[in-house]
């Protein structure tokens, strides 16, 4: 009877207890909606889009949000009927930006926050991009025609837009793909400029970037016929991996310095901007002190580049070959030759008998005045013709010098040569010889040098130098 009792006292206080809970309490608690996916954010100019996969609801998607800034700022969207949605979100400030997306049903339950970051560009993105590199460009005047040589595009450059002035006065415009390394220009009107500027479209944006059109000065080519089969350019791209940009473009490791001895220094070929030319430009320095000859020969100095063994065949000499070397190169305002030599260009033998004897040498020269030399070794004394040219050095110092020196190898080759201040474009040295021994005997190629290499014998007379070079161009008929 007492255990009876018990049992109905329970059921009396807990009428409840052994049936289901009221189903409201249930419901109190609504199934949240699936969440979104593969949600994507699209860059943009001043605006971003957001693209994602609509779930799959009991209920029904019936709207999204998205918000950024810390949920200070969001955007409403209604539910599209297909599958995949798009939302943009313009006037946007340039940055970085991190958003959330939540799916809404018809009982305005939200989902769970899917959150993805992403950039927004503008105009100081835009202002940082830089216009794709030309190797070269020249007018033939037999095709009436230019020739642009194109450097690899940069980063997320995808083509650049190209006007020209053709020989009708009439503006073309083209578009020059990344992948095209070469573009010829028809119908060009002579002496006329032409404009580029770069495409640039970062990875998924929907906007496309523009660098600031160049203006470029098309050079009339200096090839008799009018062009050249090959033309190789190697020009400064700012300070950090010289040495690596040098090997790029003229093979292995074309420097020659005396970096092993004077480790303190560091690279003795570097890279620098130059407010004369308005570009970066490669320096070679030279110390009294402490540099020697590549850490063998202690009574010279050597800080040079070379083509040689490794170099691309484009920017050797073969027996018969007609080329054309240019540079630009500045001596200081005090700069001081050694009595004996101070080489700043030569053309040697790659190999075979008599290497090491230049065929053509520029050499500055202690003296009163100082002279700048122009020196011819053939292959034996009889075809040797020495000094073939000197002019007083003063007027090469403090400026900078553009060289055009034009060749044709062989045992009856035919040089020539100009220096000219690019400042004003005087010409200070012109030489030509249409018979000349240019070559050597049992050599496979013949190859150029430029740099300081200088002669220890006098370094009283001597200081500490760096010599200047920018936009070598190596062109091959």
């Amino acid at each position: 009877m007492k255990q009876l009792f018990i049992i109905i006292s329970a059921l009396i206080l807990n009428p409840t207890a052994c049936t289901k809970k009221d189903k409201s309490s249930i419901e109190s608690v609504e199934k949240a909606p699936a969440a979104v996916s593969a949600l994507t954010v699209h860059p943009g100019r001043e605006r971003v889009k957001l693209t994602w996969k609509q779930p799959v609801s009991e209920e029904g998607i019936m709207n999204y949000q998205v918000s950024w800034n810390n949920d200070a700022d969001s955007l409403k969207i209604a539910a599209p009927s297909i599958d995949s949605v798009g939302v943009m979100i313009p006037n946007l400030a340039e940055g970085d930006y991190a958003f959330l997306v939540h799916s809404y049903n018809a009982k305005g339950v939200r989902s769970q926050g899917v959150a993805i970051s992403g950039k927004v560009y503008g105009s100081q993105y835009e202002l940082g991009l830089v216009g794709r590199p030309i190797d070269y460009a020249f007018f033939n005047d037999a095709t009436s025609a230019v020739t642009i040589n194109w450097k690899a595009a940069l980063g997320d450059a995808i083509a650049s837009e190209l006007k020209f002035t053709d020989n009708s006065d009439m503006q073309q415009t083209i578009l020059v793909l990344k992948a095209e390394m070469s573009t010829v220009l028809s119908a060009y009107k002579p002496g006329s400029d032409f404009t580029y500027r770069t495409l640039y479209k970062p990875r998924g944006a929907i906007d496309t970037f523009y660098t600031a059109y160049e203006i470029v000065t098309v050079i009339e080519s200096d090839d008799e016929d009018g062009k050249y089969s090959s033309m190789v350019t190697l020009e400064a791209d700012g300070p950090g991996n010289t040495y690596e940009l040098l090997g790029s473009v003229l093979g292995g490791s074309p420097e020659e310095t005396p970096d092993c001895g004077h480790t303190d220094f560091g690279r003795h070929i570097t890279e620098e901007f130059n407010t004369e030319l308005n570009k970066h430009v490669f320096a070679f320095f030279a110390h009294t002190a402490f540099d020697d000859d590549r850490c063998g020969a202690t009574d010279r100095q050597r800080t040079e580049i070379k083509t040689y063994s490794p170099s691309p065949a484009a920017v050797k000499a073969f027996n018969g070959d007609e080329m054309i070397f240019k540079w630009k190169f500045k001596l200081a305002d005090g700069f001081q030759p050694s009595s004996s030599f101070t080489h700043i260009h030569q053309i040697k033998a790659g190999d075979g008998t008599n290497a090491g004897s230049p065929l053509i040498t520029i050499t500055p020269r202690y003296g009163n005045p100082d002279k700048l030399e122009i020196i011819h070794t053939g292959n034996t004394g009889a075809t040797s013709l020495n000094k073939v040219h000197t002019v007083n050095l003063e007027a090469f110092k403090g400026a900078w010098i553009e060289a055009v020196e034009k060749i044709k190898f062989g045992a009856h080759g035919t040089y020539s040569i100009v220096l000219r201040r690019v400042s004003d474009g005087t010409e200070l040295l012109s030489y030509e010889n249409n018979d000349i021994d240019l070559w050597r005997s049992a050599a496979t190629f013949i190859r150029p040098k430029w740099g300081i290499y200088r002669s220890l014998n006098n370094k009283e007379r001597l200081r500490d130098e760096k010599v200047l070079f920018a936009d070598f161009v190596i062109g091959k008929k």
